[in-house]
Parts: C-alpha cells; sequence; structure tokens
C-alpha cells in the first residue's frame, strides 16, 4: 500500500503545480502600451489596451489631446468624430465603421469598458483623420504624428529666431507672466466651448530645462482661486516640428473672458483676461459697409444652416436637436429674401444631411456669394446662461456682424452677449463678409422655447433679412 501511496502524491504534487501555473498566467496582468503624440508622452485618464494585436484607447485622447469634435449617444451606444473635413461614426462591438457615410471595414470593434470608457481603434480612427501612426515594438510604444491644425492663426515668426519660455506663473494683480529669452511672438487667441477656454499658441518657442523636467504627462497644470474669470491653467508641448509652445486658460463656469497679451519687449509677457467687450448695437463700425446703388447689381447670399444629418449639434432641453432650429430658420429666411429683387439666396444645406465645413466654404466660394450667415444655436453646462451672441473672424466682417446682431437681438428679446472674435473654420476660410450667429441657449428652457417657436422664428427671420437689406443699402 505504502509504495502505491507516494506514485499519487508525486503525480497530485506534480498536477497541482501545472493548474498553478496556470492561474498565475491567467492572472498577469496586461501590457499597457504608452501613446505618444508628436513625441510628447501623454497620460490619459484611462489605460490603452492591445487586444489581439490592436491597441485600443480611451475616446478623450481623441477629443482632449487630438483636438477632434466627438459626440456619444448612449442611447444607440455610437461615437461620431468630426474633424472639419471628415466624418467617423463607430459603434461599440460593431466593427463596421461610417467614414463620411461609406461603410469600412476594422480589424477590431470599439469596446466598452467598465461600463462608462469607451475605447476606439487608435490606427484606424487616426489614419482615417490623416494622422500618421507608428508602432514601436520593443518599448510597446504608439507614436501618432498629427500635423499643426488650422484652427488657430497662423502668425508664423522668422524661423531663424526662436524662443525659450523659461517661467509660467500667476500673479493675481496682472494676471499669467511668462518669462522667456530670444524673441517671442503670441499668436492671437481663440476660444473653444464646453468647457469654456481660450488657447494661445507661441511658434518657434520652446521651454527650458528646468520647465521641461515637470512634464510627466502632457501637460502642466495650475489651479487659480483667486481669479473671477480663471480656473487653472495649462502649458505643453503643442507641436515639435516646428516647435510650438501652447497655453490655454480654462474659464469659471458660466463666464466669459477676453484674452489679451502684453509684451514689454525685455523678456516679460502678460497675459490679463477681462470682460468680453460688449458692441454697442448702433453705427457699425470700421469697415463700413460698401456704398452701393441697387442698379442691376444681385448679390449671392448663402445662408448656412449649422450641422446637420449625422452631426446633430447640441441637444436641447426639451429633448430636440439643434440641426433642427438651425434648418427652420434658414429656410424661413430664404423664403423672405427670394422675394427680394436684387437678393439671390443660396443654402448650404437645404435639407437634413451632414455637410463638411470646408463643403460650406466651397460652395459659398464656388457660387461667388456676396454674403454668407451661419444659422446656430448655442449650449452651456450651466442652463441659466442665456443670450444671443454673434462671431466674426475676419476684419472685412466685422461691420455685417454688428449690422446682423443688431437685428437678431431685437427679434430674439434675450440677453445681448455682444459681437465677437472667433476662429472658426466657416467665417475664416471664406473670402466674403461671413459671420456666425448663436441664436440663443438651448440649455436654458426660456432661450429654447424661443428658438423652437414658429412665431419667433418668423420674426428673426425678418429682422436677419432686415440686417442684410441694410448692410447691403437697399432698405
Amino acid at each position: 500500500m505504502k509504495k502505491k501511496f507516494v506514485p499519487i502524491l508525486l503525480f497530485m504534487s506534480v498536477l497541482f503545480s501545472l493548474f498553478s501555473g496556470v492561474g498565475q498566467a491567467a492572472t498577469a496582468k496586461p501590457v499597457v502600451p504608452k501613446l505618444y503624440l508628436n513625441d510628447q508622452l501623454l497620460s490619459p485618464t484611462d489605460d490603452p489596451q492591445i487586444v489581439k494585436d490592436v491597441t485600443l484607447v480611451p475616446i478623450r485622447v481623441v477629443s482632449e489631446n487630438m483636438g477632434y469634435k466627438v459626440d456619444w449617444s448612449s442611447a444607440t451606444k455610437k461615437v461620431t468624430i468630426h474633424n472639419g473635413q471628415n466624418e467617423i461614426i463607430l459603434t461599440i462591438d460593431d466593427n463596421t465603421a461610417l467614414v463620411n457615410n461609406n461603410k469600412v471595414q476594422m480589424d477590431m470593434s470599439p469596446k466598452l469598458q467598465n461600463g462608462r470608457t469607451t475605447l476606439i481603434p487608435v490606427r484606424f480612427v487616426s489614419e482615417q483623420l490623416g494622422v500618421t501612426v507608428k508602432w514601436e515594438q520593443s518599448t510597446r510604444s504608439v507614436f501618432l504624428y498629427k500635423t499643426v491644425e488650422p484652427e488657430q492663426p497662423v502668425e508664423t515668426p522668422d524661423p531663424v529666431e526662436t524662443s525659450t519660455i523659461t517661467s509660467i506663473q500667476y500673479d493675481s494683480n496682472f494676471g499669467i507672466i511668462i518669462n522667456y529669452t530670444g524673441k517671442i511672438t503670441a499668436n492671437n487667441p481663440f476660444k473653444l466651448d464646453n468647457p469654456k477656454r481660450i488657447v494661445i499658441d507661441f511658434p518657434n518657442t520652446t521651454y527650458s530645462d528646468m520647465l521641461s523636467s515637470q512634464f510627466m504627462g502632457a501637460e502642466v497644470r495650475v489651479s487659480v482661486t483667486d481669479n473671477p474669470y480663471l480656473a487653472m491653467f495649462r502649458y505643453s508641448v503643442f507641436s515639435t516640428t516646428p516647435a510650438t509652445a501652447r497655453l490655454v486658460l480654462d474659464l469659471n463656469t458660466d463666464i466669459d473672458a477676453d484674452a489679451t497679451v502684453q509684451d514689454d519687449g525685455a523678456g516679460v509677457l502678460t497675459i490679463n483676461l477681462t470682460e468680453p467687450t460688449t458692441t454697442t448695437p448702433t453705427t457699425p463700425v470700421d469697415p463700413t459697409p460698401p456704398v452701393t446703388t441697387p442698379g442691376d447689381k444681385v448679390y449671392n447670399v448663402v445662408i448656412d444652416a449649422g450641422h446637420g444629418g449625422t452631426d446633430p449639434g447640441a441637444h436641447s432641453i426639451n429633448g430636440r436637436w439643434e440641426k433642427e432650429a438651425n434648418l427652420s430658420l434658414s429656410l424661413k429666411v430664404k423664403a423672405l429674401l427670394d422675394k427680394e429683387k436684387y437678393i439671390k439666396p443660396l443654402l448650404s444645406r437645404p435639407e437634413d444631411k451632414f455637410v463638411t465645413l470646408a463643403g460650406r466654404v466651397t460652395f459659398a466660394k464656388n457660387n461667388k456669394a456676396d454674403l454668407f450667415i451661419s444659422i446656430h444655436a448655442n449650449s452651456n453646462p450651466t442652463a441659466s446662461v442665456t443670450g444671443t451672441e454673434t462671431y466674426y473672424t475676419r476684419d472685412s466682417s466685422k461691420a455685417l456682424a454688428n449690422v446682423i446682431h443688431k437685428h437678431l437681438v431685437k427679434a430674439t428679446g434675450l440677453k445681448d452677449r455682444g459681437v465677437k472674435y472667433g476662429n472658426l473654420h466657416v467665417t475664416r476660410e471664406t473670402t466674403m463678409p461671413a459671420i456666425l450667429l448663436e441664436t440663443g441657449f438651448l440649455s436654458n428652457k426660456g432661450d429654447s422655447d424661443i428658438l423652437y417657436n414658429d412665431a419667433a422664428q418668423n420674426k428673426m427671420a425678418a429682422e436677419i433679412v432686415a440686417g442684410i437689406k441694410e448692410y447691403l443699402k437697399l432698405s
């Protein structure tokens, strides 16, 4: 009995060891790939994953680090990504994507991790949006190379002269103080929403070794507690080719502000935040509207209904989409302009379909438009925010913005939020006077009720037409 018992014990020992090894292998921690954007290490909140040799990354990498617009629908489990030129629609656990409404097969479908984090295949999405992707097997690293987005003014200084930022600090009396060596040039500040922030880029600018050592992740963040406008500022390397430093000013909730950059020319640059200047809706400032006589001249006016199709825009507090209000108001404006002898209205989006920003600009140029008016509605996380505002980019558009805004505010009866500079694709890339109207806030119950009201839309349409005629000296 003893001789038989010993081999059995040995067999059980070996068997136990085998199963123990399997259990350890099954619980081994998966390798987390590293992500680099323009050679800058990213530190996303949720870890990327490698599934069947495909790297999946959190959707925030695309929206926050790469700067693309991302919309998520929990009802349909769809992710829509825009870069102004292309649109990609992904569905959780479906390896078929829609790229500009064309079906494309992917090697791996998007995943929902822990019921809250959306993971997408980084190579597929990046290459569809024109980003170069490289994989380094030895370090398990993904390198993304993205050219500088044209969403900021291009004011490149002499490439021979470069500057180095040596310190960035906040002073409650003066604002943000930047010390530098060399010759620094700041691009015009531009605003972004959701959340509200102001972005300032410094081309041909690097950071000193001391500041560079602070970049443990993708950026350095500094909280501010005693400024009515500023909640936090962030700085990072936006691009290495060419070297570009980026400063982001995160504004307090429900606060709008303008940034002014002052350079003493002696190595100190100061950035102040102030309340936006509201243009008095009276006589337009320079450049003045053109002095014309009707004669036989017929003006081509493009009415651009914002969003559309798979890009619904903001979601209103009453459950409807922005694209509906934009299109409805645009059609009413066109119907009134059709009655004008010296105006030919043209709709860039006459129906509920997706049109790229570049397509809207091309439409206006091809039709030799004299004016371009884009109709939108606003949104804010704080439901109490209300009002009407108008944006322009080029100085040649400011007079048109002033005139139309005056009439639009009269029609909506909402808070006058003023005429503002905005670095927007359709107002920047067009060549004729071009503006973008934010009729009201869909996140506000009162505003939303007005924007979807048929009688109110008729009044807005009539005032927009009156503004067009006043600007063209046809009234």
